[in-house]
């Protein structure tokens, strides 16, 4: 998938909603996504490895389509290494660190409601 697409998608996104918090929802609100970019905020760098050991109950398939979602969505980077065997790490991009305080917040009610 290119930027193009990433643009086209947030466009129909925040078309879709009438206020921000719609539009947020859909960025970071699926099943995993959270828990994902949680994970790499604690964590950074963090190699596709220790992600799937943090997460077990993840499989393989829908991990690599979540990171490409906050990939996409510019949350995160990929740093994929030039050596044998491949070495891929992930860090937060500026807007994904801005996300660290919410995230925090919503662990912290989830502990208390829990």
């Amino acid at each position: 998938m290119s930027k193009d697409f990433s643009e086209t998608d947030k466009n129909k996104r925040q078309r879709d909603f009438q206020c921000s918090i719609g539009f947020s929802i859909t960025v970071i609100g699926s099943k995993w996504r959270t828990i994902i970019l949680w994970h790499i905020l604690k964590s950074q760098p963090i190699r596709y490895g220790q992600l799937k050991k943090s997460i077990p109950n993840i499989s393989h398939k829908v991990l690599s389509e979540e990171l490409h979602h906050l990939k996409m969505d510019g949350l995160i980077e990929r740093i994929a290494y030039a050596t044998i065997p491949p070495k891929v790490e992930y860090i937060p991009t500026p807007r994904g660190k801005s996300l660290k305080n919410i995230l925090r917040e919503l662990c912290n009610w989830g502990k208390e409601y829990f």
